[in-house]
């Protein structure tokens, strides 16, 4: 289902920035270095910011746009990808009364030469998913299972241009009856006749299509702008429970923590990316030493 992934899949687009970005410090904490020839040849760096409280961090990423060791060897992997935010789960852990913690992130490049002892230079620029930034960003709805059958209603969602349409077992039903009518006539224009072989090679097709698990909420999502980044359900204890995502059948999908379904009173969190909550900061570390 493409709209579901593209929400949710955090390879997301980010919201475009116009302003040049601020230098932020930036200090190593932690190096992996695994100069090997296998699967796992990389070089891991650990880096904190300690002008960013980790609480206010929900996701993160790394732009890497020059590296090199002290060979001259260029670290940047060309065949890599542009990273996607990634979750900060160290900031989820924080709770008020205790002393705030500089935000972590890490940055992936290419193995080092064996004959180098420190990395010259790292440049890039970091990107920060910080949603109090921008309280229209996140939309919180109690009760959200009674909007089963019709879309969510949150100033948020529609601010963000975003639709979340929780579909009832009753439209489950009807799609259903649509897909395998299309397959049916699919068949017949193929030279099937209508009878029992028709009818169950019908039902063998419909076996494994559309099937709602009982954690699943079935939903029809529309992010034209690529907002969102998180969803979330907050269960009757205000405890967080984290939500995945997995297609039903094309545009329909189902949101699920893979575990006990929500409850009736369980509020739906959803965070979005804004250009008010998305800050980028350049960042350069010099002459880090290869353990």
């Amino acid at each position: 289902m493409k709209n579901l992934l593209i929400v949710l899949s955090l390879l997301g687009a980010a919201i475009s920035m116009t302003a040049q970005p601020k230098s932020i410090e930036a200090v190593v904490q932690q190096i992996n270095d695994r100069r090997t020839s296998g699967s796992f040849a990389q070089l891991l760096i650990a880096v904190q910011l300690p002008g960013v409280p980790s609480s206010q961090v929900v996701a993160s990423r790394v732009l890497v746009t020059a590296a090199v060791d002290d060979t001259g060897a260029s670290l940047l992997d060309a065949e890599s990808g542009e990273p996607a935010l990634e979750p900060n789960s160290r900031g989820s852990m924080f709770d008020e009364g205790e002393k705030e913690t500089p935000v972590t992130v890490a940055l992936t490049l290419k193995n080092p030469s064996r004959k180098a002892t420190k990395v010259k230079e790292v440049r890039g620029e970091v990107e920060l998913f910080m949603p109090a930034k921008d309280p229209n960003s996140v939309a919180e709805v109690a009760k959200f299972l009674s909007f089963s059958g019709k879309s969510v209603d949150h100033k948020a969602l529609k601010s963000n241009g975003v639709e979340i349409l929780l579909l009832s077992k009753a439209d489950i039903e009807s799609e259903r009856k649509k897909i395998a009518e299309a397959h049916r006539k699919e068949y017949k224009e193929a030279g099937y006749e209508d009878g029992e072989d028709l009818e169950n090679t019908i039902a063998s097709m419909m076996e494994y299509t559309l099937i709602v698990e009982e954690s699943d909420v079935p939903v029809r999502i529309k992010d034209p702008h690529k907002r969102i980044q998180e969803i979330e359900y907050v269960d009757s204890a205000g405890e967080v429970q984290r939500v995945h995502a997995r297609n039903l059948h094309e545009d329909i999908g189902a949101i699920t923590t893979w575990g006990d379904p929500p409850g009736a009173d369980w509020k739906l969190r959803v965070k979005m990316k804004t250009s008010r909550n998305l800050e980028r900061h350049a960042f350069v570390i010099r002459d880090v030493e290869l353990p």
